[in-house]
């Protein structure tokens, strides 16, 4: 039994996808932040925030009416605050805040390639 669900564990986690879009969201204030690498402290909802998100996706789904304000502790030293268009960043995660005002997840991969 067991090895069954460990098994079936293992099944579920290779199975996992996350869609492409979802790992990086648009700072919506660009020019307000320093770009660089930082984890996530906390989310914040904006409820009803997100006024230039109003047409359906491909699938129908009514677009997310809330954008979101991660709180950053930067690597280079500070704190800081944007607000994104993406309900997916988590406390805890290693992003990055690109000049071109996006935010992307680090993976341990990008993450290695930062440091050395």
């Amino acid at each position: 039994m067991r090895l069954h669900l460990l098994l079936l564990a293992v099944l579920v986690g290779c199975s996992y996808f996350q869609d492409p879009t979802q790992e990086e969201a648009t700072i919506v204030a660009p020019g307000h932040f320093q770009a660089g690498a930082g984890v996530i402290d906390a989310v914040g909802v904006l409820p009803n925030a997100n006024r230039s998100n109003t047409k359906r996706s491909s699938t129908g789904r009514a677009p997310d009416p809330n954008l979101y304000r991660l709180s950053l502790r930067m690597d280079a030293g500070g704190f800081q605050q944007v607000d994104i268009d993406n309900g997916t960043f988590m406390a805890g995660e290693a992003v990055e805040l690109t000049n071109d005002g996006r935010v992307v997840r680090i993976s341990g991969t990008s993450l290695n390639r930062v440091l050395h």
